[in-house]
């Protein structure tokens, strides 16, 4: 097969993904199952809860700490999903990446008000982050997948995921103190 004839088969394959995929969330993830109502929940309840407690004086630093989590997080998620290290079955939708509504909202917010606090209270933020990434991993990792929200395989363990959670909160706390030294220094 030459490159022309791989790369229109490939076209292909992705086609009867996303329609399988598109089917898959109409019969098992769509607005009549209580996974998509958990989805939204957990979009719309952090949203609500950073509006009320985000210290608006120091709003665009703190954004920018969650934004960094964000791109990270789902930069790792799709990679680990398309690789099959783990997959999220029921998402808010099937046009989004898997797992949108985790790496976008849920994890940004909880590291978000994290942030604020130690850096607020002068609290050790390594040391806070590493317990909330295992608590986080092993409570909402472990209710995910005992609910069906996650799926992990190839070896993909809550370990490896604690890990990662602490190495991504880690660079976004560094992305977040090197342009804040940028910003002093203008």
């Amino acid at each position: 097969m030459n490159e022309k004839e791989l790369y229109y088969t490939i076209l292909e394959q992705k086609q009867e993904l996303e329609s399988l995929m598109k089917e898959h969330w109409q019969l098992f993830s769509g607005m009549d199952t209580w996974f998509f109502w958990i989805n939204l929940a957990t979009i719309i309840v952090p949203l609500i809860i950073l509006y009320f407690t985000v210290d608006r004086k120091r709003l665009f630093e703190i954004s920018f700490f969650g934004y960094s989590v964000h791109v990270l997080w789902l930069n790792i998620d799709t990679l680990l999903t398309a690789n099959n290290y783990f997959n999220h079955p029921h998402s808010i939708s099937y046009l989004l990446p898997e797992g949108v509504t985790v790496t976008a909202v849920l994890f940004p917010v909880i590291f978000m008000l994290l942030y604020q606090y130690c850096t607020n209270n002068g609290k050790n933020f390594y040391l806070y982050a590493i317990v909330a990434s295992i608590i986080f991993v092993f409570g909402y990792g472990t209710f995910s997948v005992s609910v069906d929200l996650l799926r992990v395989h190839k070896g993909m363990n809550f370990f490896y995921l604690t890990l990662i959670d602490i190495a991504i909160v880690f660079i976004a706390f560094w992305a977040t103190k090197l342009f804040q030294l940028i910003k002093r220094q203008a």
